[in-house]
């Protein structure tokens, strides 16, 4: 399909084996490796095997497209934002026929950023955000990530995105209309617009997404007196639900994650 500036949005749809009991939604995080090919979703996918999927790729990205993360294509670079992601997710899902029985989305990392945001703009049934700072700013995640010898160096970089919200140039991977868009967006601030029931998983080996801001979340919904968060922590677990050993998590993560799609605990 084509957004309002005639540019394709990019998306796939799997469908399950058997009449599908509902739609889950996908969305991956940073970088633009295509969501299509991304092992991770992939493991979630297999999790939720009575769903058909969605991704929906980035601006600039197609499903089968062989991607150097060093050297992204330029369409990427001149289009990509995440609220331009979360305009493409909308735009398709309206166009999909009619409402699936059921809806869960899940999104990891910068996709569990967008898919927060999504909750405010459609019924979901769920949403489940995976290794993702919730609780603090994107710009003050990616800073809490480097020593602070090297803030300097990311504040005079998010300056100069803010400067120029238009420009294709980069910093730090990605250009800076990306940074200009995404450094003030706060998961939680979106999560609490909503009675979505939120399931929110956390690593405490993570060193992308602080453990203090998944905890600052949790936090917060109990303050609200809110029900509509569970929220999972795994001491001995990283970004990607990696052991110290280097073995994967995910696989069953992801299941336990599906069981808990079934039944969430509503907001009141």
């Amino acid at each position: 399909m084509t957004r309002p500036d005639g540019s394709l949005i990019h998306y796939t749809i799997d469908r399950a084996a058997e009449p599908a009991t509902g739609l889950l939604v996908l969305s991956q995080g940073s970088g633009c490796r295509p969501g299509a090919q991304n092992a991770a979703l992939a493991t979630v996918r297999a999790a939720f095997s009575a769903y058909d999927t969605l991704i929906v790729e980035k601006a600039g990205i197609t499903p089968d497209m062989e991607i150097d993360e060093l050297n992204c294509p330029a369409d990427f670079y001149d289009r990509y934002t995440v609220s331009q992601r979360i305009d493409d997710y909308e735009a398709v899902l309206s166009t999909l026929g009619p409402p699936p029985s059921r809806v869960v989305l899940f999104g990891g990392s910068e996709g569990g950023l967008a898919m927060a945001i999504l909750t405010t703009r459609l019924q979901a049934d769920a949403a489940i955000i995976f290794s993702s700072a919730t609780g603090t700013s994107f710009g003050d995640m990616v800073k809490s990530t480097v020593p602070p010898e090297g803030h300097a160096h990311i504040d005079a970089g998010f300056a100069a995105a803010r400067a120029n919200p238009d420009s294709s140039e980069l910093f730090a991977g990605h250009a800076y209309r990306f940074w200009a868009d995404i450094l003030d967006y706060r998961s939680i601030d979106y999560m609490r617009q909503t009675d979505t029931p939120f399931l929110l998983i956390q690593g405490g080996l993570d060193t992308s997404s602080p453990l203090a801001a998944a905890r600052a979340t949790a936090d917060a919904f109990t303050a609200d007196g809110r029900c509509n968060l569970t929220y999972w922590e795994f001491p001995a677990l990283d970004h990607g639900m990696l052991d110290p050993q280097g073995a994967s998590h995910l696989p069953s993560v992801a299941a336990m994650a599906a069981a808990w799609a079934e039944n969430p605990i509503p907001a009141r």
